[in-house]
């Protein structure tokens, strides 16, 4: 019996990030809900609730999704980060300034010197734009910031291009 351990307990501990993301869908689905957002959490990602304790209703801190590694392998690429917030109403500015405001910090914060920048058509609901950043030294790696005024709310991704359908799904689900 020790012998057939000895082998398994590797594998387990080489394994550990996707476990830890099927025991957390095990114990909380497949959805959350914040801030009235029900919000699908994709197979083999988690989401991060800790911060929702201190979540004021007049300051959103918003919910982070991160994609588990599938293995404790060292030449990982970086986490995949999907992050979302709502936008809360603000007697200063109409929902289409503070669209503006995020496009404009987005482009700010990837500057057009060392980013490709982009507006994309997704096929996410009418009054929804999404930016696109590429770096350009790494073509494999995005960030996107897609911002929907009907919906009021705010989701940004940063991570592969590989996983940018991913995002766009848990985007274009989205819901009350």
């Amino acid at each position: 019996m020790l012998l057939v351990c000895i082998p398994v307990i590797p594998a387990l501990v080489y394994y550990a990030p996707v476990l830890t993301s099927l025991g957390w869908h095990v114990m909380h689905g497949n959805a959350v809900r914040y801030r009235g957002l029900r919000i699908e959490v994709p197979l083999g990602w988690i989401a991060d609730l800790s911060a929702l304790h201190d979540d004021y209703p007049a300051n959103p801190q918003g919910i982070t999704l991160q994609k588990a590694p599938r293995t404790l392998n060292l030449e990982a690429h970086g986490p995949e980060l999907v992050y979302i917030n709502i936008l809360l109403p603000d007697a200063d500015h109409t929902p289409q300034q503070q669209a503006a405001e995020w496009q404009d910090l987005f482009r700010t914060s990837h500057p057009a010197t060392d980013f490709d920048i982009s507006e994309i058509d997704t096929g996410l609901p009418a009054g929804t734009s999404c930016l696109t950043a590429s770096a350009r030294n790494a073509k494999s790696s995005v960030a996107l910031a897609c911002i929907s005024i009907p919906g009021a709310w705010l989701a940004t991704y940063a991570g592969s291009q590989r996983d940018v359908p991913q995002f766009l799904k848990v985007a274009r689900r989205l819901a009350p």
